[in-house]
């Protein structure tokens, strides 16, 4: 029988990798997997006898390591019970999911410039079509009854067309079309998780997963973010002891821009399969590559792994389009397709007609004009912020929307208050975070905006928000 020291001993793989004495390292990789998530507030630990048979060290060394922890309030030790991990080790602060998500929604009042949305206002073939919806749609279409549930046929063949191009080999029972991908990740991720389980997604992530995980029931695994993105030695680790329903990755990564490469994600989806963990590809900005080829989605490289792929088309061709898709495996799309059709009887119908006919006749063409517009904007974005904040720092993005920047000194939410004041609200880092400290004095910085709009809103920023 596998003991609670065993079972640490299989997180804590490859601990000693740090610096300083041997305690020293043992008690941050514990700490590390406190902020991760994979050590929860109240899990029971080892005795130091035990955890020191486990690991091979001396008793002394855990002890001293032990010590550490409960000086900096890591560990609860009692005379005559088992330590546990103490009151830091709490996960997500008191924040509502709710309140996080509105930290990304842009506000009543028309702002000055506003950047607290990435969403883009509307291409030019969108324009075109809601002025004159004949010229795009069928002259006399047959309206029928106005609902398509299930999705409109149409509308599904031309989805599994795009994902077939794509690499992933789609059929239309495959596919559920939902209102946007928000719509198709909360079913996703409400459709795998459990009432007292875990879902993983990345130390800082789109907020909008963290209301879903919540109506599962189910609680956070963080997945620690490196300078270029996920830290996939680390993550693999945590999949393997955890073993969570589903992990949550984005790409582009939303607010970093990052992208996996092909190495690390095929590493990742193996390792999900072995451990059966599904894989939820959130791609809604997959293919806005700005600095080479799109990453290939999870489900093109073969590793046998259970993959949910989402998709939509806000990102490339207007906000408002709230029209996307997942693709998953027969029997869960299935399920999803009825959840969805309870929950409002299908997306509206006309959307749906617009969709197919971007999807079929204008998407790349619209695909090509949205990143040659966001290009022009990010450079704008860049030469101001050399100009007016050369002392914030950022990477530059592999592709999407955003800039992740970090304003030294500053405090992400205070920051943001003061952005607001000044007429261009920002998304604080502390809405995408998932365990505290994540997002400290970083705000995300869109630049789906003209460019002359972009150079105003940093300028404003930099003179009024710091």
């Amino acid at each position: 029988m596998r003991t609670t020291a065993d079972q640490l001993r299989d997180v804590l793989d490859h601990w000693q990798s740090g610096t300083g004495p041997l305690y020293q390292q043992l008690a941050d990789a514990i700490v590390s997997l406190a902020e991760a998530g994979s050590l929860e507030h109240g899990t029971r630990l080892p005795s130091e006898r035990a955890l020191a048979t486990s690991l091979h060290l001396s008793r002394n060394t855990v002890t001293a390591a032990y010590q550490r922890l409960r000086d900096e309030e890591w560990l609860d030790v009692r005379p005559g019970a088992v330590p546990r991990l103490g009151s830091r080790a709490r996960g997500l602060d008191g924040m509502s999911h709710q309140d996080r998500f509105a930290k990304i929604l842009p506000g009543a009042q028309v702002p000055l410039v506003g950047l607290s949305s990435a969403c883009p206002g509307p291409a030019p073939v969108v324009a075109s079509a809601f002025a004159d919806p004949a010229s795009l749609l069928e002259a006399t279409p047959t309206l029928g009854t106005g609902y398509a549930a299930l999705g409109d046929p149409d509308l599904v063949g031309a989805i599994v067309d795009r994902l077939r191009l794509q690499g992933i080999p789609a059929r239309p029972d495959e596919v559920v079309v939902t209102s946007g991908g928000q719509q198709a990740l909360w079913l996703a991720v409400t459709g795998l998780a459990s009432a007292g389980g875990t879902v993983a997604m990345e130390s800082v992530t789109y907020p909008g997963v963290f209301d879903a995980v919540a109506s599962a029931g189910s609680r956070p695994l963080a997945l620690p973010m490196g300078p270029d993105g996920l830290d996939v030695a680390t993550a693999v680790k945590l999949l393997r002891a955890a073993r969570p329903a589903a992990a949550y990755v984005t790409t582009f990564h939303n607010p970093t821009g990052t992208a996996l490469s092909e190495p690390d994600a095929l590493h990742l989806a193996e390792v999900a399969a072995a451990v059966g963990t599904t894989l939820i590809d959130d791609r809604i900005t997959g293919e806005l590559a700005l600095t080479g080829p799109p990453a290939l989605p999870f489900a093109t490289l073969g590793t046998g792994a259970s993959v949910v792929t989402i998709g939509g088309l806000s990102k490339i061709f207007w906000g408002g389009m709230r029209i996307g898709w997942l693709h998953t495996n027969p029997t869960l799309a299935a399920q999803l397709r009825q959840r969805k059709a309870a929950m409002d009887l299908g997306s509206p119908a006309f959307m749906q007609r617009l969709a197919r006919v971007f999807l079929e006749d204008h998407y790349e063409e619209t695909l090509r004009w949205r990143i040659a517009s966001m290009r022009e904007s990010l450079a704008a974005t860049v030469e101001a912020l050399g100009e007016f904040a050369p002392e914030w720092e950022y990477r530059m993005p592999d592709g999407g929307p955003c800039l992740w920047v970090k304003v030294p000194g500053a405090h992400a939410d205070r920051f943001a208050a003061r952005a607001a004041d000044a007429g261009v609200p920002v998304a604080p880092g502390s809405a995408f975070e998932v365990v505290p400290g994540g997002g400290a004095a970083r705000f995300r910085l869109p630049f789906y905006l003209s460019p002359e709009e972009m150079r105003l809103g940093v300028k404003t920023l930099a003179e009024h928000a710091v």
